[in-house]
């Protein structure tokens, strides 16, 4: 089986898991999400920081995002508390953004990160996960997180379309030699015309501003896949695992989308009328 086959392959079996999960319920998409976490959280702790699985730190790395995680959702503790993660989030991924743009290619930042605290692994997961997870109070949940999903595929296949296609003028050689410009405004047009278009079949409405919000989307998941290219490089590796055959590991097929899921709970929460 070629790599192309086998990419199809995971892509349709986690498609349908997740479809499964979704029409099944909240409590099994949470679940989903867990499992998909305790994963990432693995290899974030074992691939890029490079210590020791089952040690000490592995067992707290993972209880930090256990812990509220299974409080909030599981046992719907203080659901009001949720936004404190989600503000968190959102400074997390500013922080990323400075990392990306201002720690040179050459630094030993990451490794250096993860030698003094490994444990925070589980933070770096849990805060966009719980992001990902608060979507299951608005009453439209399923709706909405198509939606995030069609905006994250939309900014993936446009990038390489429009960048097999057309790309001449290279994005940003250091960090992903195969990302170009115009793959980039591609996927960032294709992110806010599928958003948009699924925002009207689901919601019934269409503004330039539902265009606009949709395309700064496509630019975070962008910005987020640089961030961890980035990561990657400074590491040492090429994927976080080969747990899925023909994409690499967990954290590589979710390390857009979890970027993105903050900018988009805000914006649900704060500037669109979708009520919870």
């Amino acid at each position: 089986m070629s790599n192309t086959q086998k990419r199809i392959a995971s892509a349709l079996v986690l498609g349908i898991a997740v479809a499964i999960c979704v029409v099944y319920g909240i409590k099994s998409t949470l679940a989903f999400i867990l499992v998909f976490s305790v994963l990432a959280i693995d290899e974030i702790f074992c691939n890029f920081f490079k210590k020791k699985r089952f040690s000490l730190n592995y067992f707290i790395s993972q209880g930090i995002f256990l812990a509220p995680f299974i409080y909030f959702f599981y046992l719907d503790a203080a659901p009001g508390l949720v936004s404190m993660f989600i503000n968190a989030a959102l400074l997390m991924n500013v922080l990323m953004i400075v990392y990306l743009f201002y720690i040179s290619m050459e630094s030993d930042f990451i490794n250096k990160f993860g030698a003094k605290f490994p444990y925070l692994a589980g933070i770096i997961i849990l805060l966009p996960m719980m992001s990902l997870g608060s979507m299951t109070y608005f009453a439209q949940w399923r709706s909405l997180l198509a939606i995030l999903l069609i905006v994250n595929f939309g900014m993936d296949t446009g990038a390489w379309f429009f960048g097999k296609n057309f790309g001449k003028h290279k994005l940003w050689p250091k960090v992903s030699p195969n990302k170009t410009i115009e793959g980039l405004v591609g996927g960032i047009v294709t992110s806010g015309v599928v958003g948009g278009i699924f925002w009207q079949v689901f919601f019934g409405t269409m503004s330039v501003q539902h265009f606009l919000f949709f395309a700064f989307l496509g630019l975070m998941s962008q910005v987020g896949d640089l961030i961890q290219s980035k990561i990657k490089r400074q590491v040492g590796i090429k994927d976080s695992s080969a747990l899925i055959p023909g994409h690499g590991g967990v954290y590589d097929r979710i390390d857009s989308l979890i970027f993105l899921a903050p900018f988009f709970v805000t914006a649900l929460k704060y500037f669109y009328i979708v009520k919870a």
